[in-house]
């Protein structure tokens, strides 16, 4: 079991469910919560969703993470909207100054 690849399978999953990576942008999950079932049979899969859990907090999200229910299948999904956008600010210019 290579990490490298099991972080390489972590980034598509997240990328699959709609948090794929986003330039420059390091809190851009805020709002929204990975929830990972996982009945840790294959330990192949529980590293995965350890490091997809690790992305998800370091860009600001929150990670839940529970054995599965009575023939419920192991799984990840994203909860939560995308987080709101802030609003534009205007943009003033000095004075005296020219644009070029």
């Amino acid at each position: 079991m290579s990490w490298k690849r099991a972080q390489f399978h972590a980034e598509a999953m997240l990328a699959n469910l709609g948090a794929g990576p986003k330039v420059k942008v390091r809190k851009d999950l805020r709002g929204r919560k990975l929830l990972l079932v996982d009945d840790e049979a294959n330990p192949y899969r529980t590293m995965c969703f350890t490091i997809a859990a690790k992305i998800v907090k370091k860009r600001g999200g929150d990670v839940e993470i529970r054995a599965p229910k009575a023939g419920e299948v192991p799984h990840a999904e994203m909860l939560g909207g995308p987080p709101e956008k802030p609003e534009p600010r205007a943009r003033t210019s000095t004075p005296g100054t020219k644009r070029r």
